[in-house]
């Protein structure tokens, strides 16, 4: 009979094993509706100077969700192809159709002192960068961690690889967004811009965004429910 440690490190490689199926799993379920058309013709909407163009693939994509399983999932195929949808229309809000990888102004440090569990690195800024603009020093800290770069130290690696990139854009979208798809799309942007965009703040972007929403769900053939509005 085998030892209790020799069956615990067999339980182990056998519960990574099945953690990394249902991440590859996950990946080509997205992967079938997020198609290189799909993709591509939000990136092709973007000038030909943009930076982004050569720096965001489908294939940084697909790489990325492959480590949340839950993305588009825990649902009914609609569900799923419109929080694709959602995902992908703040992604073209916050970065224009892929142009842009960072923020155009840095001259804010976006370092909260209030959060010293997180502390800024000495002459380190924490502006917008990649598919959903990550910003603060609390959001970069803990994505580092959980993706695993050093998310304070060294924040520019999201405007240098492209899949650390769309990682802390799932990071983010899982931990703030996901949770509260079921509520329509107008709650997607409360939780990522609510402060600046809801309750009349900035109409204007606000509707840019359902505009983009509805486009996208349009495209991959679901209603976009209701309460898309903040």
């Amino acid at each position: 009979m085998a030892s209790s440690a020799a069956m615990s490190r067999v339980l182990l490689t056998l519960g990574l094993a099945i953690l990394c199926a249902a991440g590859l799993a996950a990946a080509q379920n997205v992967g079938s509706v997020v198609t290189d058309s799909f993709f591509n013709g939000i990136k092709n909407q973007a000038g030909g100077g943009c930076e982004g163009k050569d720096f965001y693939t489908r294939s940084a994509f697909l790489s990325a969700v492959n480590s949340y399983s839950g993305f588009a999932h825990g649902g009914s195929e609609t569900q799923g192809k419109r929080e694709i949808a959602a995902f992908f229309a703040h992604v073209t809000h916050e970065t224009g159709s892929f142009c842009y990888i960072s923020e155009i102004k840095k001259d804010d440090s976006y370092c909260n002192a209030s959060k010293p569990e997180w502390p800024c690195a000495a002459g380190k800024k924490y502006y917008g960068r990649g598919p959903l603009q990550i910003s603060w020093n609390d959001n970069y800290g803990p994505a580092g961690r959980d993706i695993g770069f050093d998310g304070l130290g060294n924040p520019d690696a999201v405007a240098q690889d492209p899949v650390i990139a769309f990682k802390t854009a799932l990071w983010f979208w899982m931990n703030n967004v996901h949770g509260v798809i079921s509520q329509g799309f107008g709650a997607t942007t409360r939780a990522i811009n609510g402060d600046r965009e809801c309750d009349g703040k900035n109409p204007d972007k606000m509707n840019a965004r359902v505009g983009y929403y509805k486009q996208y769900c349009q495209q991959l053939g679901v209603d976009p429910g209701s309460n898309l509005t903040c």
